[in-house]
């Protein structure tokens, strides 16, 4: 199913997903212009399962009892997952809710390296999630959404000071839904009452510069702790929530998202490259390659989004094995080239120099050139560019120049990010190494690296190296 801006794969009830789909385009118009957020051309894809067994196939067992909806971006590109009608005990958010807090992620995450704090990146989204339209060209926000009106009816409102100092890596499971909902709360006081939202924007800015959380919303709202808690705490107390109503942007046309039904062998091949890029249930494809061939739609793409998969676990040989498979006349397709140009960088980068063979190299360095140029939004292919080069010994300047090409494409992929920020420190440009690894302390978490990072800043900065 495709509108203007989302593609969604679901084997879900058509009409359903059709409302739900003119829901997200309306939610887009409102939304970016709202967090003045860079509208991106790209569509956003979206697996929505028509039920828990089909959910629990893509991503297993476990995980399928622990969530209803899952959101990821990487250098493949970005998207979300979503149990259409999966409302366990343990989660029960709507499908439009999830898919409302995961797309204002990526508006507010896409194309920038900026970070929000652990409580406010969740704690806003799900402000933005219950986002409704009660009137045609018209929207309304701010109601609590009810899986945190339970949270915080039965567990009570988070201390202020650990909620500012909460980060993904120190928040345990069972603190998480604590998080959520007390953030939101946090959140609906900033956005709401508070009248600081521009203040708020500074504190975001000073985070961002490596200050304390506590300290720098101190002083940028102008208020001690205490007298956020007070305030913090009375919006708990009083129970009742603001909301606001706009209008849709007058540009906004209505969207009729278009079905397809795919064949078979589309189906297959959609949900192989699915789980080939998101990893969560590899063992499932074994599953789709024996169907595969029980039908007779076994294909040469399947095989190379196999291929991919196991390259992600590390098994060169049966890569190697399977696209060897390929016959010749299938050789120019984006999913072949792609996967065999990698089987070559894997392979390679983990010979000696000395031993590397160059031939091999050039015939993957040509594979990325033809895939930048077909596919040139998707970073993983600049990335392999860039690796081929400087494994062929290309002057610094050459394989540089497409290793930011990658950057600008996903600055928030942490390997590209990690071998740019090196490359930049070796070359001491210390304006750009900033503007790069500053963004690297949130993401990395090994304090070691952390450190490292902060070292290398105050040496280009001309400060002490001790912090």
């Amino acid at each position: 199913m495709d509108s203007d801006h989302f593609r969604v794969i679901t084997d879900g009830d058509p009409k359903t997903v059709k409302r739900l789909v003119a829901d997200l385009e309306r939610y887009r118009a409102v939304a970016i212009e709202l967090l003045d957020a860079t509208p991106d051309s790209r569509k956003f894809t979206i697996y929505a399962a028509g039920d828990r067994d089909t959910y629990a196939s893509l991503v297993g067992a476990e995980l399928a009892e622990m969530t209803n909806g899952l959101f990821d971006t990487s250098a493949e590109g970005s998207y979300a997952l979503v149990n259409l009608d999966g409302r366990s005990a343990e989660r029960q958010l709507k499908a439009r809710e999830f898919l409302f807090h995961e797309y204002t992620h990526f508006l507010s995450y896409n194309g920038n390296t900026t970070h929000f704090p652990y409580w406010y990146s969740e704690g806003f989204a799900e402000f933005m999630a219950t986002m409704s339209f009660p009137k045609k060209g018209r929207y309304e926000l701010g109601d609590i959404p009810q899986e945190r009106a339970l949270t915080l009816m039965y567990t009570g409102l988070m201390p202020l000071e650990p909620l500012l100092r909460a980060t993904v890596y120190n928040t345990d499971a069972e603190a998480k839904s604590d998080v959520y909902a007390s953030g939101w709360l946090l959140s609906h006081w900033l956005m709401m009452t508070s009248g600081k939202k521009e203040e708020f924007n500074q504190f975001i800015k000073a985070y961002n510069d490596g200050a304390d959380p506590v300290l720098a919303l101190e002083e940028a709202l102008g208020m001690t702790l205490a007298e956020i808690e007070k305030a913090y705490a009375a919006a708990y107390e009083l129970g009742e929530f603001d909301t606001v109503t706009g209008e849709i942007p007058a540009d906004f046309l209505e969207s009729t998202p278009e079905v397809k039904r795919l064949t078979k062998r589309e189906a297959v091949n959609v949900l192989a490259g699915f789980i080939a890029q998101s990893g969560y249930n590899l063992q499932a494809l074994d599953d789709l390659m024996a169907y595969a061939l029980h039908t007779g739609i076994y294909n040469t793409e399947l095989v190379s989004i196999k291929a991919s998969a196991d390259l992600r676990m590390g098994d060169f040989p049966q890569a190697s094995h399977l696209l060897a498979s390929v016959p010749s006349n299938d050789r120019q397709q984006p999913w072949y080239l792609s996967a065999h140009a990698w089987l070559t960088v894997n392979q390679q980068a983990m010979m000696p120099n000395k031993v590397r063979d160059l031939h091999s190299l050039k015939r993957a360095s040509d594979e990325f050139t033809y895939l930048v140029d077909k596919e040139p939004q998707k970073a993983s292919h600049w990335f392999g560019l860039a690796m081929t080069m400087e494994m062929l010994d290309f002057p610094r300047e050459k394989y540089l120049e497409i290793l930011e090409k990658a950057y600008q494409r996903a600055p928030r992929e942490l390997h590209i990010a990690q071998w740019l920020a090196e490359e930049l420190y070796q070359k001491k440009d210390a304006e750009y190494y900033t503007r790069v690894a500053k963004p690297l302390i949130f993401e990395i978490p090994d304090e070691f690296e952390n450190q490292q990072i902060k070292m290398r800043l105050a040496e280009l900065q001309g400060k002490p190296k001790s912090l």
